[in-house]
């Protein structure tokens, strides 16, 4: 590699796979909560997973592409190494919303739980729909795909409420 103008096309992928990545752990941050949490609590739980995430990623690729670069990065492809994987963080921005408009409202934790992870499965439906349209996909493979990355929050769901409590 050459340069970051190479980069471009990893960058990309980086992004998308990053803002799928993080609902997923934004789910399982929620099943693996207790009952006993509060959801404000939770919300800055889930904020701080996610930034942990991604440092661990930002850190990997950021190593990585040094090493395929046989050099230090430029301030600029610290930069892009560094904010290619905010995605990941803001993929909880809606349920950690979710979260603390429903303390606001007082919801009862379980019930708040609850709706936050009904959430973040309905945006990774969402998100399949997404990626499978921006990839070209039509028809009945779409709806398979938008289906398929749903079932993940599902088993998310299902494991909260038969395996974790």
């Amino acid at each position: 590699m050459a340069g970051a103008e190479q980069l471009e096309r990893p960058r990309l992928v980086r992004r998308r796979a990053g803002h799928l990545y993080g609902l997923v752990v934004t789910g399982s941050v929620l099943a693996a909560a207790p009952e006993t949490i509060g959801l404000v609590r939770l919300a800055l739980v889930l904020v701080g997973t996610l930034l942990v995430y991604w440092a661990a990623e930002s850190y990997a690729h950021w190593t990585a592409t040094r090493t395929l670069l046989g050099r230090a990065l430029h301030a600029e492809e610290r930069r892009e190494v560094v904010t290619d994987g905010l995605p990941l963080v803001a993929a909880c921005l809606v349920p950690v919303a979710v979260l603390v408009a429903e303390a606001v409202l007082r919801v009862p934790t379980g019930a708040g739980v609850r709706v936050a992870l009904l959430t973040n499965t309905a945006l990774l439906v969402a998100v399949g729909w997404r990626m499978s349209t921006a990839g070209g996909v039509r028809g009945v493979a779409r709806v398979a795909n938008a289906a398929g990355i749903g079932l993940l929050g599902a088993a998310l769901v299902v494991l909260k409420y038969t395996l974790l409590h």
